[in-house]
């Protein structure tokens, strides 16, 4: 259970920090204002993420198993759902970088969601990519606001 609060902390960490902006709407838009839609995107994505998680231990931690397991694949449905609208926001984007990388990201909470499926997964849950991926949107969102990008 450790392991997944702590994949679950740096999952929120991670991205909120790269995205640590308030939410603007329009089509065709510059990147400051796609990074400030973005964070509201990823902050609702990661909170609904991490009710299932709190599912997933008060599940477990009474011995039920099976509903452990199904709150860890309601989890992973909240990363793909997170990661669609993660293209929504990246469609908007007026420049490539921040399009490419928010692509990126999108297919990483795919791909992570998708691969939650029990409890056993949820263990082998990998946030690498998103780390990395995180951190070139902190420098992007950074250049962009001309606030400079903090290391983690």
């Amino acid at each position: 259970m450790r392991r997944l609060s702590r994949a679950a902390c740096i999952l929120s960490t991670t991205v909120l920090a790269a995205l640590g902006f308030s939410a603007v709407p329009a089509a065709a838009e510059p990147t400051p204002q796609v990074c400030t839609k973005t964070a509201k995107t990823v902050e609702t994505g990661l909170s609904e993420f991490a009710k299932e998680l709190s599912k997933v231990t008060a599940a477990a931690d009474s011995g039920n198993m099976a509903a452990a397991d199904q709150s860890v694949k309601a989890a992973g449905g909240e990363l793909v759902d997170l990661a669609a609208n993660l293209r929504t926001d990246a469609a908007t984007a007026d420049a490539a970088d921040v399009k490419a990388t928010l692509g990126q990201l999108a297919d990483e909470f795919e791909s992570q969601g998708k691969s939650l499926t029990d409890m056993s997964s949820l263990q082998k849950l990998d946030v690498t990519k998103i780390d990395a991926l995180s951190d070139k949107m902190i420098a992007i969102c950074g250049a962009a606001s001309g606030t400079p990008a903090t290391p983690r």
